[in-house]
C-alpha cells in the first residue's frame, strides 16, 4: 500500500484547517487503495514514523506550504533524511510546496479573477449558503463505542456529564484537564467495571490524540477548544465541541432508557438545549409509565 502525508502549519483558530480536509477528502475520493493522512509542522517526525511503521511500500510527502521557507528548505528535509535513514527500505519522496508548483501561479490568477467577475454573486451566494447551514438537518446513529479510545478535554460539569454518558458504552475514556471537579473519582469508581476511565491532571498536550477514534471538548478556555478541535480535524478524529455545535462533527442527544430494550433520543439538532431538555422531562413524565409496560408486555411473550 502507498500512502501520501501531507505536512500543514500548526494552528488554533477555529476553522483553518477547511481547505485542508477537502483536500484529503479528494485525495480519498481520487485515490482509493492509497493510506491519505495529514499531520502538522510539529507532529512530523513522530507521525512519519508511526507511518513507515505500517505495512506501506512508499511514502510521498506533501508540504502544504506557500513558501520555500525554513521549514521547506530545512526542517523538513531534515526530518525526512532522518526517517529515511531508519527506514532506508521504504522510499520516501518530498514533493515541493505549493508555492513551487508550477500549475500553482496559473491557479491563483485564475482565482483572483474569478473572484472579480462574480463578487456579487459570491455574496449573495455566501448567504445561501449560511442559511442553508444552519437548515442542515444531523444524521441520527448510535455508535458502537466498546474498546474505543475516546478523549474528554476538561475537568468541570460538562466534562463529568460527558463521562458519565460515555461509561455505559465500554470505550476506553482518557479525562485530561489541570483540575478536576470534585464528582469524577466517585463516578469512575462507579463506572469502573463498564469502561475503562484514565484522568491526567495536567494541560491538554497534543500527543493526547494518539490513537484516539473521537475527542469531547468541554474547557472554557476559547483557544485550547480551538487547538484541540484543529489538531483533531487534521487527524480525521471525530469531534464534540460542548461550546459550539457548530464546529464540531456531532452531538449528542438526550437519551431516556426504559427497561432492557428501549432507549428514547431527544434531540433540537443543537439548536435549542433548553427545549430538548423540557421535552425530555416531559417525556420522563408522561410517557415512563406507558413505555416501561410496554418493555414488560414485549418481555412477557418472548
Amino acid at each position: 500500500m502507498k500512502a501520501i502525508l501531507i505536512i500543514a502549519h500548526h494552528c488554533i483558530l477555529p476553522g483553518a484547517y477547511k481547505g485542508f480536509e477537502e483536500i484529503l477528502d479528494k485525495l480519498h475520493h481520487d485515490m482509493p487503495g492509497t493510506r491519505v493522512a495529514s499531520t502538522s509542522l510539529l507532529d512530523l517526525e513522530n507521525d512519519l514514523r508511526t507511518l513507515l511503521r505500517e505495512d506501506v511500500e512508499s511514502v510521498t510527502l506533501l508540504p502544504f506550504l506557500l513558501l520555500n521557507g525554513q521549514h521547506a528548505k530545512n526542517d523538513v528535509p531534515r526530518v525526512v533524511a532522518k526517517l529515511q535513514a531508519e527506514f532506508p527500505q521504504i522510499p520516501v519522496s518530498l514533493l515541493p510546496c505549493l508555492g513551487d508548483w508550477k500549475e500553482f501561479t496559473s491557479m491563483v490568477v485564475a482565482g483572483v479573477r474569478s473572484a472579480q467577475n462574480k463578487h456579487e454573486h459570491a455574496v449573495a451566494g455566501e448567504t445561501t449558503q449560511t442559511v442553508a447551514s444552519q437548515n442542515r438537518s444531523l444524521f441520527s446513529i448510535e455508535l458502537n463505542l466498546e474498546g474505543r479510545n475516546v478523549l474528554v478535554v476538561g475537568g468541570g460539569r460538562i466534562a463529568l456529564r460527558k463521562v458519565k454518558t460515555l461509561l455505559p458504552t465500554g470505550a476506553r475514556i482518557t479525562v485530561v484537564a489541570p483540575q478536576f471537579d470534585p464528582e469524577f473519582s466517585h463516578v469512575i469508581a462507579s463506572g469502573a467495571e463498564q469502561s475503562m476511565v484514565t484522568t491526567l491532571q495536567r494541560p491538554y498536550a497534543t500527543d493526547d490524540l494518539r490513537g484516539i477514534f473521537m475527542v469531547f471538548i468541554c474547557t472554557d478556555q476559547p483557544a485550547v477548544n480551538a487547538q484541540v478541535s484543529n489538531e483533531a480535524r487534521a487527524r480525521r478524529i471525530l469531534v464534540n465541541n460542548a461550546c459550539d455545535y457548530l464546529d464540531g462533527d456531532f452531538i449528542v442527544p438526550a437519551r431516556l432508557g426504559f427497561g432492557e430494550n428501549i432507549a428514547v433520543t431527544v434531540s433540537t439538532q443543537g439548536r435549542a438545549p433548553s427545549l430538548a431538555k423540557k421535552l425530555k422531562q416531559k417525556i420522563q413524565t408522561e410517557w415512563a409509565e406507558g413505555l416501561k409496560q410496554v418493555e414488560t408486555d414485549f418481555l412477557a411473550q418472548k
